[in-house]
């Protein structure tokens, strides 16, 4: 067994997943029973919880929460489809450099909950959004 590298700005981790990539992915369903059966099928996923919302099944793979699957409750022309979230070390300085470069804020920190973390969403100048996550705590 070898030592893994030491960790630097790149690699440093909040939680476990490797800072400033994407760490998390949701694909839209409107039925989400539908979605489960067809994903199961397709790739063998199983399926948890996530909070008692009715709306959002976590994806389980080889025992590891990968992703989800949310309800959608616009037909597929219009849904934003597959969500990704790049994990951050600073929310809100990932939100701030984001508003600085021509993008917006769609959704403010927000926890995950269960004691996983907090997500926030931005927009890019084209008005595409993409999530971020991060296991920090915000500023106090």
């Amino acid at each position: 067994m070898t030592d893994a590298p030491a960790a630097s700005a790149d690699t440093a981790t909040a939680g476990s997943a490797p800072l400033n990539t994407v760490t998390w992915w949701e694909l839209p369903v409107t039925d989400i029973e539908r979605g489960k059966a067809f994903y199961s099928a397709v790739f063998g996923w199983t399926f948890s919880s996530f909070g008692g919302d009715d709306d959002f099944a976590g994806v389980i793979k080889d025992g590891a929460l990968v992703g989800g699957l949310y309800r959608s409750q616009t037909p597929p022309e219009g849904d934003p489809g597959v969500r990704v979230y790049v994990n951050v070390a600073d929310l809100e300085a990932a939100l701030a450099a984001a508003q600085a470069a021509g993008g917006a804020v769609h959704t403010p920190r927000t926890e995950v909950g269960g004691d996983m973390g907090w997500w926030a969403e931005l927009t890019d100048p084209d008005g595409r959004r993409l999530g971020l996550c991060t296991g920090a705590p915000g500023p106090s």
